[in-house]
């Protein structure tokens, strides 16, 4: 039973989030999370059909390539924060309640609906690894089996670390959107789109840099702390424009 609670962590996950601290205590609408839910999903998808494109015509592009990052981490930054401006723009629910409360309930559904296709993904690497491994080249056969071989604490800290850090990131950049529309400046927009694609490329780049577990546990550090601060200082700016 303990294995699979990564698993639940990663698919109600999001759902306790938006249930504990959207609506009893942000009291923020749950189309603000079903929006941040359904964006993400359309955003993803945009995203996998343009890296996979490329990747399938030459293997300058295949993963663990720096063209291939770039691509992945630019269509993130165009889709996703483009996604969480128009969402802002067209849905009666967050246009007319463009708030502090309802910029983080659209975050948490944003970044869980990330938390859910990741643990899906993991969750699909594990049927095939089980029970039909013979699809797998032996390469990826190996990587898959190191993936799921972490071990339950790990598998654990892994889930929390997915659906809080990424709350926290995708906190700041839905507020930074939000600000863009609440003050009817695009540098807003553009500077999230950049900032998310920096994000990006700075977490595919890690194992470049080192191969140590510590290198990527200092860059989690990092996001908290200076992520937690940025996200303080938005906050305060998204306020102040709801009050004036």
């Amino acid at each position: 039973m303990l294995d699979v609670l990564p698993y639940i962590i990663y698919f109600l996950g999001p759902f306790l989030l938006a249930f504990f601290l959207g609506k009893k205590i942000l009291k923020a609408q749950y189309r603000a999370f079903a929006v941040g839910l359904l964006t993400f999903f359309v955003a993803w998808i945009f995203i996998m059909v343009i890296s996979q494109l490329p990747a399938a015509g030459s293997e300058s592009f295949q993963e663990d390539t720096i063209l291939y990052a770039l691509i992945i981490s630019a269509s993130a930054g165009l889709f996703e924060e483009s996604g969480r401006y128009f969402s802002f723009r067209i849905f009666k629910s967050l246009r007319e309640r463009r708030d502090l409360n309802t910029g983080i309930m659209y975050a948490v559904g944003h970044s869980g609906m990330e938390s859910i296709i990741v643990g899906g993904n993991l969750l699909l690497t594990t049927a095939v690894v089980k029970y039909a491994p013979e699809v797998l080249s032996p390469k990826l056969l190996e990587e898959s089996k190191e993936v799921l071989e972490i071990g339950f604490h790990q598998g654990l800290y892994n889930s929390l670390e997915r659906l809080l850090v990424g709350l926290l990131i995708h906190s700041c950049f839905t507020l930074l959107v939000l600000l863009s529309l609440m003050k009817s400046k695009k540098k807003y927009l553009w500077f999230a789109m950049l900032w998310h694609f920096g994000h990006d490329m700075v977490g595919f780049s890690l194992h470049r840099i080192s191969e140590h577990w510590i290198v990527g546990k200092l860059w989690i550090i990092f996001v908290v702390v200076v992520y937690s601060w940025i996200l303080v200082r938005l906050s305060r700016q998204v306020v102040r424009e709801t009050t004036l």
